[in-house]
């Protein structure tokens, strides 16, 4: 059998990143992704319609729906999971190579000093800092093409790169309103993986629809496209697609010696060997395989201090927009947003903080009618008036690292394959509904100020856990291998030619998206593999 220099599982951003430093880096290697290659014209960005949808999107999640009728989505009855107690957790699995980056919508913030060294004393710290991370940031901004946020904003570092879009104008109003409330919001250009210009043989954004439903023309990035392919064409990346990892299995050198897993085409199970593995699965499956494995496990925290972010927004409609000229606003989503500024209000209510989303516009479909009264041309025409004035405050906060919040193994169900599933065990605590209240009540101010009409109230209430699609923790990194997973370099204190280069290390979520983070932090990883590969040694 063939043993490969690395072995990377999972196709992702992260594995896409990894791949791609290492192939060129002259190394050989295998990538194992558990969907199919699926060509560019099969993505589904202009193929489903809300109105092609069998519930119309009203029913439950419309993303969820519209996803599924994709098929991108990891099927539920093959592959399914278990959650404790009452509340359901979305765990969400793009089956295809290139995984959740293809579905993603490019929002790109760094995670500034604080969140990697927090001013409280919940928990513990980043066992890095963020002028470490910085150039890899730089790097990251350039390779994939990231629009720029033109200045810092209190903690908030700048993004650098192409030129930033330019606000539509609901957010052009929304955003006088939030400045002039008195809490000190800065309204600036949100950063996005979406190019407001040519670049690396990538052409424009044309703004053709939301960009998470995908982007055939390659302006937004995907590892498929940017990443993998590139890959694969040195000749130095062996893609095996339909590959399901069960585990891995230690040498009796105590390293990492071959993978297990399931081919769902020929239904029969496989083994790759290889001289390092990097786990790229996202932070739930990577520790999903880890402990299947039983191994990196000495500290007992695999699969602990799951995390991701709290939702919550508000809506209304602008007098000043009603009855405009309809534009084409639904492309690439919001153009502007509001860092964490909360510390100028937050006191002991919370800690941590949220970044605020201030936007509108006319999409593809409005959702009003059923709020006006009346029937009729009246009716129609009221309709129309208020499709032009939609405007809405989405809120994106941290959730705390806790450490009962995790997924264990449930040998009563097994996938398709005979795999134990994950089982979730997922709870807000006290912090979080205080940061909800908060969001709530800021939300409506600003709606206030703005002069929204707000159309009958449906009582907000937070998003099911899992919602925001943006795991992180599970395999946390630390100095200490008995408080952690792995060490600042992504790397198993227990098996050294393991690495974990998605979101399973990270020691916080912050309140900014995390794919941006995970990249960089990859590129590091990555580089410093190829150093120790250099050097035949696991250690600097």
């Amino acid at each position: 059998m063939k043993t490969y220099d690395v072995c990377i599982i999972g196709s992702g951003a992260s594995g896409g990143m990894t791949a791609n430093v290492l192939t060129k880096a002259g190394l050989d290697c295998v990538m194992l992704e558990a969907g199919p290659m699926k060509p560019v014209s099969q993505f589904p960005t202009h193929r489903i319609r809300r109105w092609d949808l069998p519930g119309r999107g009203l029913k439950g999640d419309y993303f969820e729906e519209w996803l599924t009728q994709t098929g991108f989505l990891a099927d539920k009855a093959k592959e399914p999971y278990s959650v404790a107690g009452q509340d359901h957790f979305a765990f969400w699995r793009v089956r295809a190579v290139g995984g959740k980056s293809l579905f993603w919508a490019g929002v790109t913030p760094r995670f500034g000093p604080e969140e990697f060294q927090p001013l409280d004393d919940f928990d513990a710290k980043w066992p890095l800092t963020y002028e470490e991370v910085a150039p890899f940031y730089d790097r990251v901004e350039e390779l994939i093409g990231v629009s720029s946020t033109v200045e810092p904003v209190g903690a908030f570092p700048l993004n650098k790169g192409l030129a930033p879009f330019v606000a539509k104008p609901a957010e052009v109003e929304m955003a006088k309103a939030c400045e002039s409330l008195g809490r000190g919001l800065k309204v600036i250009p949100i950063p996005k993986a979406i190019l407001t210009a040519d670049h690396r043989g990538r052409p424009a954004c044309h703004y053709c629809g939301p960009c998470w439903q995908g982007c055939d023309s390659g302006s937004k990035f995907d590892s498929l496209r940017v990443f993998v392919l590139a890959a694969r064409n040195t000749g130095r990346l062996n893609l095996i697609a339909n590959a399901r990892v069960r585990n891995l299995e230690l040498g009796k050198d105590g390293q990492v010696r071959a993978v297990h897993y399931f081919d769902t085409e020929k239904r029969e199970w496989q083994e790759v060997q290889a001289k390092s593995f990097v786990l790229c699965a996202g932070a739930i499956e990577s520790s999903h395989i880890l402990l299947n494995s039983k191994i990196g496990n000495s500290s007992g925290l695999v699969g602990r201090y799951l995390s991701e972010h709290l939702y919550a927004s508000v809506g209304g409609h602008l007098p000043q927009l009603m009855g405009r000229k309809i534009a084409n606003e639904d492309g690439s989503g919001a153009h502007v947003f509001i860092p964490d500024l909360t510390k100028n209000w937050r006191g002991k209510k919370f800690i941590r903080g949220y970044q605020i989303f201030p936007t509108g516009g006319t999409g593809e479909f409005t959702l009003v009618g059923n709020q006006i009264p009346g029937y009729g041309k009246e009716w129609m025409e009221a309709v129309r008036a208020y499709s032009t004035a939609g405007v809405s405050v989405l809120f994106q906060g941290e959730v705390l690292p806790y450490k009962d919040n995790r997924i264990e193994l449930d040998p009563s169900v097994k996938d398709d394959a005979g795999i134990p599933v994950p089982k979730f065990f997922y709870q807000w605590h006290e912090n979080e509904r205080a940061m909800f209240k908060d969001m709530i009540e800021v939300g409506n101010e600003i709606l206030q100020k703005a002069g929204a009409e707000t159309l009958p109230n449906r009582n907000p209430k937070p998003n099911e856990y899992g919602h925001s699609i943006h795991y992180v923790g599970t395999a946390r990194m630390g100095k200490d291998p008995r408080t952690s997973v792995t060490n600042k370099w992504n790397q198993s204190h227990d098996a050294p030619n393991l690495f974990l280069n998605d979101a399973a290390p990270f020691v916080t979520a912050g309140n900014q998206n995390p794919t941006l983070t995970i990249l960089a932090l990859a590129l590091r990883s990555s580089e410093r593999m190829v150093r120790l590969m250099r050097d035949n040694t696991w250690k600097d």
